[in-house]
């Protein structure tokens, strides 16, 4: 609470301040449609100002300033004044559709210590409702589960927890919430890429298993999934058009795909809690020899989660049914990632999976023979063929 007071009395005077700052614009600039970001301390004289974000056209609040209750506050002002959630409020006025958010921040006694607001644009809907409502739903998540690590933050600043035991309650508390945001930006996703739905999940699951056989900690496996479930995130900013084509890809095309790998890294880059979210999104489809993207990382130059997603990832986009074609056959699979160990795919992490694939671990346990012969895994062919 007193972290909070500060800022709003003595602004950029106070250590840290410029750091959440500057995470708040990291949170506003890449967030869907969120015009207007703010943090405020509601009071029975106003809306006392902690931080505001300058924007083109609009000036910001100083730290300490009050702002009037506004008419279209006035049936929420009870929920505040307590420091309740309140829903969205829609306004319709000269900036246009606007949804407000105000989101609580509470400490580990279930305080309110301030509320995070946000201005979202719905300018958009009248353009394409429906790709809208698939952005703005995920801008929102996204919103929501950076100001969770924004709060983190903050509240590190002004409390501690004596307690060990409630310490380590907290502690499973907020990873049984990360696990449950980030499966809900992975929901988005398969979303938005009809052709492959249920992948992000199929790939989390299919990292874990290699991430345990590998030996690593249970900490590390629960990392690398949640990794995992984020790593196509950055098909939310592939159009339609080209994410869902069944045909084969113009040389055009098949670079705006490829470009997910460094939209998704942008997304999720400036989370510092897990860093390592961008780092699975951004380099899964790096290669050992260096004929990877975005960056053509080469051998261990590519980091390790990526690593393991990368083997993941290329056994479910041959091994998964699609509505254009069914999926290839099992032994065809296991074949064609023994063929690229050591080029496409980490060696180590192949060797791996077929000590899980000898368990009986990654075979679909309705899998009873059959299945395409074709090789269907067309980003590696498309490699191949360049060589």
């Amino acid at each position: 609470m007193k972290k909070v007071d500060d800022y709003i009395a003595r602004g950029a005077d106070v250590p840290g301040y410029k750091e959440t700052e500057s995470i708040l614009y990291n949170i506003r600039d890449n967030s869907v449609g969120v015009e207007y970001l703010y943090v405020l301390k509601i009071k029975e004289d106003g809306c006392h100002v902690a931080f505001d974000l300058e924007t083109d056209d609009t000036p910001a609040y100083e730290p300490g300033e009050i702002i009037e209750f506004e008419e279209a506050f006035m049936p929420y002002l009870s929920k505040l004044f307590a420091g309740e959630e309140i829903e969205p409020i829609e306004s319709n006025d000269i900036s246009g559709w606007v949804l407000t958010v105000y989101y609580p921040l509470l400490d580990e006694k279930g305080n309110c210590v301030c509320y995070v607001g946000a201005d979202i644009s719905m300018m958009d809907v009248r353009e394409n409702i429906k790709d809208f409502l698939i952005k703005i739903a995920f801008g929102s998540a996204l919103f929501l589960v950076l100001i969770l690590f924004v709060a983190v933050g903050l509240s590190h600043n002004y409390h501690r927890v004596s307690d060990w035991e409630a310490l380590v309650k907290k502690q499973e508390q907020n990873k049984l919430l990360i696990r449950e945001i980030v499966t809900t930006f992975s929901k988005f996703v398969d979303m938005k890429d009809k052709y492959t739905n249920g992948h992000s999940f199929r790939v989390a699951k299919y990292t874990a298993m290699l991430t345990k056989e590998l030996g690593y900690d249970k900490e590390a496996v629960e990392k690398n999934y949640n990794i995992a479930l984020l790593h196509d995130i950055g098909k939310i900013g592939i159009t339609e058009e080209v994410l869902n084509k069944p045909g084969k890809l113009t040389d055009e095309e098949f670079e705006t795909i490829k470009s997910h790998t460094s939209l998704g890294y942008n997304v999720l880059k400036d989370i510092s809690v897990m860093p390592e979210l961008a780092v699975g999104a951004g380099s899964h489809h790096e290669r050992p020899d260096g004929k990877g993207y975005p960056r053509g990382l080469k051998g261990d130059e590519i980091p390790r989660v990526a690593q393991i997603i990368a083997v993941a990832d290329t056994f479910d986009a041959m091994y998964s049914n699609r509505p254009y074609r069914n999926r290839m056959n099992f032994d065809k699979v296991v074949s064609i990632i023994k063929q690229v160990s050591g080029t496409q795919l980490t060696s180590d992490v192949v060797d791996a999976f077929l000590r899980l694939v000898e368990k009986g671990e990654f075979r679909d346990p309705d899998d009873h023979g059959g299945g395409c012969m074709e090789d269907i895994n067309n980003i590696r062919k498309k490699y191949d063929d360049e060589e």
